[in-house]
Formats: structure tokens, sequence, C-alpha cells
């Protein structure tokens, strides 16, 4: 943290206001005077806070106005503000970015004006970072990697790399935040690290490459293969039997159904041999003729073709005796 202090007089621009660098998302105080003006200060002043966005901005946002002669105590101020009338500090509560900015402080004393400025910037921490393999290749025993250290919180990241010998690193020239390495067997013991940082925070996280490079490379699971295959055989079964059920049901439309037998009732008439006996009681109930029931059945068509046959029946006389 750098934290300046710079006694002004109104000619003087903001833009040569100390900076001080806080954490964001913390509460930050801002003394906004040095120490030794408290001893020559005394209650017959007025203390005026105020805040501008930029050195050019014209507009000032006013944000404590006292006056400790008249026994007033620190107003209440809106916000996020506190004012520490002991210390002439401005306390801002769980800073945001957009409370970036200068501020200033003038005291009213007697017929002077004394007038105190900070530029005050505000960081995200970075966090702890993480080193990953985006690539590995292996050649005639060594063992190319391409590692990457990222980090999720922080702005203004800046990276490094050393590779620690023995007890203490030693810094490689590498601002990236990729490292490249080809190994061999010497440098199994080999310990990378990756340092990320901005003005206001630091971390570091260490990494042993060598134990990538003997991790072998990554196949299919025995398992994985048996089910593929008993999928595969499951797959040909269930084609077979769909094919087989669409021949029959080919077949099935080309093929006529059996026709159902049909009996045919043929009548023929068949004149009995020898005379004619008359017989006054029987010719009102017998008949000459006797009449002959034939049952015939209707012949099978073939299965592919169809051929009309017609059968011809005709009456037959017995000849006399």
């Amino acid at each position: 943290m750098v934290t300046d202090f710079l006694l002004l007089s109104l000619g003087e621009h903001s833009e040569n206001c100390p900076k001080t660098m806080q954490s964001l998302g913390r509460n930050v105080m801002l003394p906004l005077v040095y120490e030794g003006i408290n001893k020559t200060m005394n209650k017959n002043i007025r203390i005026v806070v105020t805040k501008q966005t930029s050195f050019s901005s014209v507009h000032k946002m006013k944000i404590v106005s006292l006056d400790p002669s008249e026994g007033s105590s620190p107003p209440i101020l809106e916000h996020r503000y506190k004012f520490h009338l002991e210390n002439m500090s401005l306390e801002i509560l769980d800073s945001k970015k957009e409370d970036e900015g200068w501020y200033s402080l003038s005291l009213e004393q007697n017929t002077s004006v004394h007038q105190f400025c900070l530029q005050l910037i505000l960081y995200e921490e970075v966090s702890t970072p993480e080193i990953k393999v985006l690539n590995r290749t292996q050649e005639s025993g060594n063992c190319s990697l391409t590692l990457e250290c990222t980090v999720e919180k922080g702005d203004h990241v800046i990276y490094s790399w050393s590779e620690k010998m023995n007890v203490l690193p030693v810094s490689l020239v590498n601002s990236s935040h990729l490292l490249y390495l080809t190994l061999d067997p010497q440098h199994a013991n080999s310990v990378y690290i990756c340092t990320v940082s901005n003005p206001i925070s630091n971390r570091s996280q260490t990494f042993s490459p060598w134990r990538d490079c003997q991790a072998p490379t990554k196949t299919i699971p025995w398992v994985l293969y048996a089910c593929l295959v008993l999928g595969a055989i499951v797959g040909v079964m269930i084609l077979n039997v769909i094919i087989h059920r669409l021949r029959r049901r080919g077949k099935a439309h080309h093929i006529q159904p059996t026709a159902e037998a049909k009996s045919l009732t043929i009548y023929a008439q068949v004149q009995n041999a020898g005379p004619v006996q008359k017989k006054p009681d029987a010719l009102a109930t017998q008949d000459p003729c006797t009449t002959i029931y034939v049952a015939a059945s209707e012949p099978v068509l073939e299965p592919v073709q169809e051929t009309d046959s017609i059968t011809v029946y005709s009456s037959v006389t017995l000849p006399e005796s």
C-alpha cells in the first residue's frame, strides 16, 4: 500500500495528489492531513471534504462540512462514509470501484486556507493461481509441455515463472501466463512456480511437470470396448430380424390366399331300366325318374398361376335292357 500526503495551496492541481492503492471491497481509511498539522490547529477552523472523479473535473461532490469551533459532532454521512475528527480521516465502508477518485480536505483557519488531497485507486486482490497442462508430446525420451497459469480473481495481474532449485527459486525470463518446457529424466525433481501479483496482492502456486510426462496416454477402458462390441452384436441381430420380417411381408403380398373349398351340388336325372310298372296307387306318389345328388369339390387354385377351369356335367341315360 502506498500512502503519501501533500499540503497544497488552492492554486495547485489535484493531479499532483499522492496516490493510495487499497483493496477493493474492504473498508478504506483515507488520512487527509499529515500528522504535524494537528499540533498547530486550534478549534477555530472549518473542515470541508470533497470528492471529484477526475483531476480535470470542475464538479466536486461535498462529503463533509464541519465547524468544530461550534462544538458540533461529525454528522452522519450517507454513501458509506464516516469521518473521524480525531485524526482527520475519511473512512469508506465496503469500497466499490465507483469510490475511486480525488479526495480533498480544506481547513479554513482564521484568514488562511490549507488544502490536502489524496487519490484513491482500488484493486481487486488476486486469488491463488491454478496451473494446468495444455499440451503434451513425447519424443526420443524427452517430454514437451505447455503449462498455463490462471486466476479467477484479480485485476491488473502480472505473471512470473520461476524454477525451484534446491531451496531458492530461480526466476525465469517469462512474463506470460504460458510456460513452454522440454524435459528429460534429469528434470524428474524439477518444481516450477507461477506467481501472480498486482499492486496490492500476490499469490503463488507450485507444479511438478515430470509426473504428467510419466502419466500414460489416456485410453478407452476395456469395459467401454465390451459395451461397444455387445451393442454392435445386438444391433446386427435386430437388423436381421427386421429384414426377415420385411421379406416375409413382401412374399405375402404376391401370393394369393388359399381359396376356401366350395361344395357344388350337381343334379342329374337317370332313367330307370325296364318297363315302367304302373300301379294305380303309386302313380300319384312315384316319379319314373330317380334324382341323384352328386357333390363335387372345386379344385384348389395354384399359388402363383391362376387358371379358370370349367367342368361340364351332362345327363346320362341308362340303356334299356
